[in-house]
């Protein structure tokens, strides 16, 4: 798909104006409801999204978590110190409208807090992934048609949080909250979410190359589906079917409309920032001939059998969920690119290994 530069340039002219709103005070109209909402998490990347929109619509919200991350990020909000791991004293006696849970990654753990929780909390969201999908998913394939990925030892939390586990776990965490909520429960399903706040170097590789002007060498066909959602249209969303009551079940919560598509992708951010960079597309033969630093080369990754940039977004669009232009979530990566340090994640290759594949590239090339 081709982005729209008219929609997109509306929004980018004024990319160095950091003054601008934040994406979650967009707020398309008052709120339904006040509501008191409880976030499990809310200190990490998309819990600050969610918390502020929250505030911005005038709802109450209370965070738990260990206060191990960013601990005085949110002062004048009510915190609750504990663990997920048997540890839910601060949760007892009290009630909420609502629960978000950002931070269960271990069956176990959802099952805790969504019985502690249960009779006390109306509606559960749980924060899953599109991970929790076998490889067998298609791109015909909607939420009920999907098949869950299965792991051997539904019991065993050997694995890393991010290992190979992670998705069939999320597929188990999001059959415990169903199984103790049923029509309560919401399973929200994001892919590759990118934003202020990122905290890997998916989207923001491409941004720190744009500002800096360099030739920018981008691997594989440049028809390449890619799915970017930001963190702050999704945590909006997810407040706004909070306060709508009527959400239920699993939701793909992925962007945009369409999938991007990769060369009018960049060519377009080029265009916004402003940049005078030049993108060089490599084939991805020429580059393992070439090199084995190829792992986990930002969205370009992770394009085997199943369609991991191509998953169907239906039900979660017709549900509110809508999109800025992605102009808008570059501006507000720019405006914090200074001192970012990634946790995680790879954008693409070093400078040094990147300027070394292009002038090899172009050598060979003539």
């Amino acid at each position: 798909m081709k982005i729209s530069r008219r929609n997109f340039l509306r929004s980018a002219s004024a990319l160095g104006a950091v003054a601008a709103l934040p994406g979650w005070a967009c707020s398309q109209g008052p709120a339904r409801k006040t509501l008191d909402i409880l976030i499990l998490g809310g200190t990490g990347f998309i819990g600050p999204h969610e918390i502020n929109y929250a505030l911005s619509r005038g709802h109450k919200v209370t965070i738990f978590n260990r206060g191990k991350t960013a601990p005085g990020m949110f002062p004048d909000v009510e915190t609750l110190i504990g663990d997920r791991d048997d540890q839910l004293d601060a949760l007892k006696g009290r009630d909420w409208d609502a629960v978000i849970d950002n931070s269960g990654f271990y069956p176990r753990h959802a099952r805790l807090s969504a019985e502690l929780l249960h009779g006390h909390v109306g509606t559960y969201m749980f924060v899953s992934s599109i991970s929790a999908y076998a490889e067998t998913l298609s791109v015909d394939d909607d939420e009920f048609s999907g098949a869950y990925g299965v792991m051997d030892d539904p019991t065993d939390e050997s694995d890393s949080i991010y290992g190979s586990t992670y998705g069939p776990r999320k597929a188990l965490c999001e059959q415990e909250v169903a199984r103790v909520y049923g029509d309560d429960a919401i399973n929200i399903r994001p892919g590759i979410i990118t934003g202020k706040g990122d905290p890997s170097e998916r989207l923001r590789h491409w941004l720190t190359r744009m500002v800096a002007g360099n030739e920018i060498l981008v691997p594989g066909q440049d028809d390449l589906p890619v799915q970017y959602i930001d963190a702050a249209d999704m945590c909006g969303w997810m407040v706004r079917l909070l306060e709508e009551g009527t959400g239920s079940g699993p939701y793909n919560a992925v962007g945009a409309e369409e999938p991007y598509r990769a060369r009018p992708l960049l060519e377009d951010l080029v265009e916004a920032t402003g940049s005078t960079s030049t993108l060089t597309w490599v084939d991805w033969e020429w580059i393992r001939a070439n090199t084995s630093e190829t792992a986990n080369y930002g969205p370009w990754y992770g394009q085997g059998p199943m369609p991991f940039m191509q998953v169907n977004n239906d039900r979660a669009m017709a549900a509110g969920l809508t999109f800025r232009p992605i102009a808008d979530t570059a501006k507000d990566m720019i405006a914090n690119l200074e001192g970012h340090t990634p946790k995680w994640g790879k954008g693409g290759f070093d400078t040094e290994t990147e300027a070394a594949l292009l002038a090899k590239w172009h050598e060979e090339k003539g």
